[in-house]
């Protein structure tokens, strides 16, 4: 009967382990193997070793890519995550329009980034877009740029979108931990005494603290795999002034048809997210615990 039950719940798992394993692991393993090769489209891969790596680490583009993907991290760790959750905690004491304001909140995150890109763009456009239109209205022509062909400018205005984008997806998550809170411990709080203030930082924020890590590891790897906005907003141009690192993982494969590289910056993305996923939980853990 035991020997019954344990096939019994494998035919349950074997599908998803199936897909799982086909469509996640083998593609790493083949990705890994792959970083390892001289491969080009149409020819047979042939080890190298560590050329692929010893190549991208002396290319001074990668580590510009690499840079701009840290910009995008440290702004989305800045305004993505502390936006939704004062906007859930906002939603969460509302005691009307409460819906209204999470479903609005939320609705961007639910758009193709395509469309959000594409709407950017014409947003941006140096001779027709409101942007530059607003500022010449009110006496800022000094102000209006190309926003999307002036160094020092387009990573920020690619950037934009995408947070503005996703601060939605961070409220939705923190206000579903915020109502596993029992209200009995707000109104006991309020009763004691203590300020909106007070009964945030010290009593909401250490309630969900484990809620809020997990915001923060979505948010680190959400952006080390962005690829949308920038591709459809500037291709990563000038040059690679709005690249981040897939985009440049994708010229090298689809442009310069050099899979090998191209699987040596997977495997470096990959290690990456794991590496700042471990690290945030070991930082965090012992805050998480208290």
């Amino acid at each position: 009967m035991r020997r019954n039950y344990k096939l019994f719940a494998a035919g349950f798992l074997f599908p998803a382990v199936a897909l799982y394993t086909g469509f996640l692991i083998i593609p790493i393993l083949a990705s890994l193997y792959t970083s390892f090769t001289e491969w080009h489209a149409g020819i047979t891969p042939v080890i190298n070793g560590l050329t692929n790596y010893i190549r991208i680490f002396h290319d001074p583009y990668y580590w510009k890519v690499l840079f701009n993907t840290f910009k995008l991290i440290g702004l989305s760790l800045l305004i993505q995550v502390p936006s939704g959750i004062i906007l859930a905690y906002l939603i969460f004491k509302a005691s009307r329009g409460a819906a209204f304001f999470r479903t609005a909140y939320f609705v961007p995150v639910i758009i193709a980034p395509v469309a959000i890109g594409t709407m950017f763009v014409l947003f941006y456009n140096g001779d027709v877009g409101p942007l530059n239109k607003f500022l010449e209205m009110i006496g800022l022509e000094s102000l209006t740029r190309s926003w999307l062909s002036a160094k020092g400018i387009v990573l920020y205005s690619v950037i934009f979108p995408q947070v503005w984008q996703y601060i939605g997806f961070f409220t939705v998550i923190t206000l579903a931990a915020l109502k596993t809170i029992p209200l009995e411990i707000f109104e006991s709080a309020e009763i004691d005494g203590a300020k909106p203030f007070r009964v945030f930082f010290n009593l909401a924020i250490p309630l969900i603290w484990g809620v809020i890590i997990i915001d923060i590891i979505l948010c680190i790897t959400g952006s080390f795999k962005s690829f949308d906005h920038p591709w459809i907003m500037t291709k990563g141009g000038p040059g690679v002034e709005s690249a981040y690192i897939t985009i440049y993982m994708y010229k090298m494969a689809f442009t310069m048809n050099n899979f090998g590289v191209a699987n040596a910056i997977t495997v470096t993305i990959m290690t990456l997210s794991i590496g700042a996923t471990i690290f945030i939980k070991k930082i965090f853990s012992s805050k998480e615990e208290a």
